[in-house]
């Protein structure tokens, strides 16, 4: 390997977990299921996927392009490590707030509080 790290492939994100297509984003959005955080909104939508997938939102009123680059990779990154957490067979848009956190550990609690909510909700 000539000192470069192997990637597990089975971690990464895959294609196939993302909400790719308008139409996908706009189903999400007439459900009108919300979660409404301290610095996140999201909209949940069950699937009949053996999986679950995950879609980002973010305008230029949060902020310049690389803080919301910044945004869109943590979201990305929480939603890869926590998927097991969340569970199977949602479609998840999340859209960060303007004070949404910068670092990782605070992305993760936020959105820890929102798998908490979902999972709520599948329990009624």
């Amino acid at each position: 390997m000539n000192g470069a790290t192997h990637i597990n492939t089975d971690a990464r994100l895959k294609k196939t977990e993302r909400l790719r297509k308008r139409k996908d984003f706009e189903r999400v959005f007439e459900r009108k299921v919300s979660f409404r955080g301290t610095n996140l909104v999201a909209y949940v939508l069950t699937n009949s996927l053996d999986f679950s997938r995950l879609g980002i939102v973010t305008g230029k009123k949060v902020g310049g392009a690389v803080k919301r680059n910044r945004m869109r990779r943590l979201i990305r990154e929480c939603f890869r490590l926590n998927k097991s957490l969340l569970g199977t067979g949602l479609d998840v848009v999340i859209i960060p707030g303007k004070n949404f956190p910068t670092t990782f550990k605070g992305a993760e609690e936020e959105f820890k509080r929102f798998i908490r909510w979902c999972n709520a909700r599948r329990a009624r």
